[in-house]
């Protein structure tokens, strides 16, 4: 009995449980994240990326919670036309191919939203963070790595406070040198999301 893919793949069913618990609080809090955050809401999405033993295929699970900065007009319903946000998505990942594995972490970063009508709005968004991932390949040391991400996508409106979001990502992740290998891998993601604006 091989207890490691036990393990791992128990692992993984705890991480989906765990993003399925935070989506639901990021739905049911949101009057208490009014009071200081400027959106909450959760993405998901598909990635893709090579890798010396084939392709490399995680799915995102994330929340993305946004803060207003100071002093830049950035609520959509008081008749302006743009947004920019502090922005922290701390996310569990696992990883279908090549192998079951899994990535967790955060991406912190500035999220730029440019309302085209009362209905509809793109975006622009980069972050770096620090991840974990059990990934074992020979192009990157597992354990300890940095994420970079930076992504556009679309809202739709469905109220006037929440939208659905359609998103593309790329991201690229190593470990600044500090074990070897230090190859870098690189991943490309479609992402859909939900989201709740205050």
């Amino acid at each position: 009995m091989n207890f490691g893919k036990i393990a791992k793949n128990g692992f993984v069913v705890l991480t989906i449980l765990a993003t399925l618990v935070m989506a639901d609080r990021a739905g049911a809090e949101t009057s208490q994240l009014s009071c200081f955050a400027s959106e909450s809401g959760v993405v998901v999405g598909y990635g893709t990326g090579n890798i010396e033993e084939g392709k490399y295929n995680p799915l995102l699970m994330i929340w993305h919670v946004g803060f207003n900065l100071k002093g830049i007009p950035s609520r959509r319903l008081e008749g302006r036309n743009h947004a920019i946000s502090f922005y922290l998505e701390p996310q569990i990942n696992p990883a279908l191919t090549p192998s079951t594995d899994v990535e967790f972490g955060i991406g912190i970063g500035l999220k730029y939203m440019h309302h085209i009508t009362d209905r509809l709005s793109v975006y622009c968004m980069a972050s770096v963070g620090p991840h974990w991932i059990t990934l074992q390949t020979k192009n990157q040391a597992n354990g300890f790595i940095f994420s970079d991400m930076a992504g556009v996508g679309l809202s739709v409106f469905v109220t006037e406070r929440a939208a659905l979001n359609l998103g593309f990502r790329v991201r690229h992740l190593s470990n600044a040198g500090l074990e070897r290998p230090n190859g870098g891998i690189n991943s490309y993601f479609g992402t859909v999301g939900y989201s709740v604006f205050f």
